[in-house]
């Protein structure tokens, strides 16, 4: 370096190479290399050192640690990937406080469904554009879709079973200081980015009105706006773990309540069991069911389904085409994953999923990159399985040995195409989600890994039926809970909010490979399936912190563990 120069903006990285030195040249950001004097630079006293696991992930050194990103990502515009680890060491004091505070609201919320158990509460009555639908003489009355009671006293006892597992970490000053979000920006913002978790499919002008606040109707329907401002304000708060919100969730409640009096059915559908899982998320299944069977009804009065293109060679989807689909998709995925964790008839019959697989047809590239079709897939095959098992268990007891039993044929006639048809699923699912990765794109990611997982565990299912008849098919088994543990382990536990209690399901579905492999030598070779056991309980179990509705499948695992675990 010559000396006495140095570059105003490198300080003392500088190399004073001209006219622009080493570490300008190579900033991920093109920076003006301005050389003053050495003496002239500003000696101003350093700032404090970030502690240890506080910098994001791509700066390290060089972050400043603001949220939601810090300054080196946003000069560099690469606020996707400004990623903070929240899991840095707490101290004792701060983790006590941590627990403590989430133990009060866990207690809480406990206190008020045993409370509601004892003093039902009635139903208020819902705004609907579908008000005189559910009166009509040709429609279902409410009294046939009756919710079932859930045993809260039996979730109380299952809550100290959890304690077994750390809660995901949480940032001590965003209990002890909160940040107050300026109007309710913040809040959309919040379900933009989850908005495809949440299973919204809109056109870019519809989500930058809503994100702007547009209540006026001109581009969408001002209910969506303030669904996200109702899901969005929740869902800041978990984030956060902290509720302090409740007036503005109860305002953005009523605002939602009145502009459903006039909507269209599609928009309808989508804003009605967006609020099903704020009130499940809240506790509050009852309502939650109501709006389930509300948007169900519309489906059936106005005889919505999956689009069929007028000329079956083109294969372009139209926006609308896409909101459809979309629509109807994610309420099949909430209408049989309810029905698959709560044991609940479900609302839309068999003839959708025979119409949900047509649009793989007639829309191929959509079935293969769309978020919300390929999730309601991975469910979908789970479901196939878990009834092909069924079946496999229902033969005569003299012939579970005998592979090519007189009653086995047909069946098998279904597993080998199931079986590929599976696989390509896995395989297309896996690119999909190195794309989104390669690119930064979190959210997408992990609903994308969210579905690899569900897959993956009805693939080990349908390996592990013939695993006393066929070696291969049990080992083959074995690697797929392995491949399952692998992408649970990358999990975060700030991502488990992006998740849903059918995590939990297929965590339990793999708990018995996981312990059946361990009791025999032959599987226990080079693989520790103890530390692979604990894996899928610890992450059910963080994931039970931020979900309802974990109970049955927590049980599941911790009676496999129980068992393992005796002498």
């Amino acid at each position: 370096m010559p000396s006495g120069q140095t570059c105003s903006a490198c300080r003392c990285r500088c190399d004073g190479a001209q006219p622009m030195c080493g570490p300008c040249s190579k900033a991920r950001k093109p920076i003006e290399c301005m050389y003053t004097t050495a003496t002239a630079v500003a000696t101003a006293p350093k700032g404090d050192y970030l502690k240890k696991g506080a910098a994001c992930a791509p700066c390290r050194s060089k972050c400043d640690a603001k949220r939601p990103y810090c300054s080196t990502c946003k000069t560099a515009e690469k606020e996707k990937e400004c990623t903070y680890d929240e899991s840095p060491e707490r101290s004792f004091t701060e983790a006590l406080f941590i627990r403590t505070h989430y133990l009060e609201q866990r207690l809480a919320a406990y206190e008020t469904q045993v409370a509601t158990l004892s003093h039902p509460i009635d139903g208020s009555p819902i705004a609907s554009s579908s008000a005189a639908i559910l009166s009509a003489d040709d429609g279902p009355s409410h009294s046939d879709y009756q919710v079932p009671m859930y045993n809260f006293p039996q979730a109380l006892n299952i809550l100290f079973d959890r304690m077994a597992a750390p809660p995901p970490t949480t940032d001590i000053h965003n209990i002890s200081t909160p940040h107050v979000p300026q109007g309710l920006e913040e809040f959309r913002t919040a379900w933009s980015e989850h908005s495809r978790q949440y299973g919204c499919i809109l056109t870019p002008d519809k989500m930058q009105a809503i994100i702007l606040g547009d209540i006026s109707g001109a581009v969408v329907h001002p209910a969506f706006t303030y669904i996200a401002q109702l899901l969005g304000c929740h869902m800041w708060q978990l984030q956060r773990r902290i509720m302090v919100y409740g007036s503005v969730e109860h305002e953005q409640e009523g605002c939602l309540l009145a502009a459903l009096e006039h909507i269209d059915p599609i928009s309808e559908i989508q804003v009605r069991y967006q609020y099903a899982c704020f009130l499940l998320l809240k506790g509050r299944m009852e309502e939650g069911e109501q709006q389930f069977v509300r948007a169900a009804h519309i489906v059936r009065f106005h005889n919505i389904n999956f689009p069929i293109p007028m000329d079956p060679m083109i294969q372009s989807i139209t926006p609308h085409q896409a909101e459809v689909i979309g629509a109807l998709a994610h309420f099949m995925y909430l209408d049989r994953c309810s029905a698959f964790v709560f044991h609940i008839p479900m609302r839309l019959d068999k003839s959708f999923d025979d119409a949900f697989r047509t649009v793989a047809l007639y829309f191929p590239t959509f079935a293969k990159s769309n978020l919300i079709y390929l999730r309601t897939a991975s469910l979908l095959y789970l479901l196939r399985v878990s009834e092909l098992t069924a079946e496999w268990s229902a033969f005569p007891a003299d012939s579970v040995r005998g592979v090519f039993h007189a009653n086995r044929p047909a069946w098998f006639e279904r597993y080998w195409p199931l079986l590929e048809e599976l696989g390509g699923h896995v395989s297309n699912l896996e690119h999909e989600m190195l794309k989104a990765t390669f690119y930064a794109e979190r959210e997408l990611s992990i609903a994308l890994k969210f579905s690899i997982v569900v897959a993956l565990s009805a693939k080990a299912q349908m390996h592990w039926l013939l695993h006393r008849d066929h070696e291969e098919s049990a080992q083959r088994a074995l690697d797929v809970v392995m491949e399952v543990i692998t992408v649970t382990r990358t999990f975060k536990d700030n991502e488990f909010l992006l998740l849903d209690p059918l995590l939990g399901v297929s965590a339990a579905a793999s708990s018995p490979v996981v312990h059946c492999a361990r009791a025999h030598p032959p599987y226990t070779i080079g693989v520790q399936w103890n530390t692979a056991l604990e894996t899928i309980d610890v992450s059910a179990k963080k994931l039970g912190y931020d979900m309802p509705f974990m109970e049955e499948s927590l049980q599941a695992i911790s009676d496999v563990k129980r068992f393992v675990e005796v002498p």
